[in-house]
């Protein structure tokens, strides 16, 4: 039976770029905002023209969703650092339902993963 590589490309994807461990139950979470937060003032945040990041933050709030901070991508982060939840974004808007659940269900706890150079 043939794969589809597209389903396969984008579990991997996924995977990846979870901020979840299903093995450990350990839900990654920034322990502070970074420097270039996008929910910091423009002079200091990645350069996302207002309307753009306006729009982003609406869709992820709209699927009660999580930013992953873009200091933890993987293209972005030193090798060994897990994706993990934007600090910015949980504390201007509160952890995801989702999120909330897991730990309310003991199903998962937050791990705070501090910052790197």
């Amino acid at each position: 039976m043939e794969q589809n590589t597209e389903v396969v490309a984008r579990e991997s994807t996924a995977e990846v770029m979870s901020v979840a461990d299903p093995q450990s139950g350990q839900i990654r979470l920034l322990s502070d905002r970074c420097r270039s937060c996008i929910l910091n003032p423009a002079e200091y945040r990645l350069p996302i023209p207002p309307d753009r990041l306006r729009e982003f933050l609406t869709r992820v709030r709209e699927a009660n969703g999580h930013v992953v901070c873009h200091r933890t991508l993987p293209d972005w982060a030193p090798t060994g650092v897990k994706p993990a939840m934007c600090r910015g974004f949980i504390d201007t808007y509160g952890l995801p339902h989702a999120v909330r659940a897991a730990l309310a269900m003991g199903a998962g706890h937050l791990a705070e993963q501090h910052d790197f150079p």
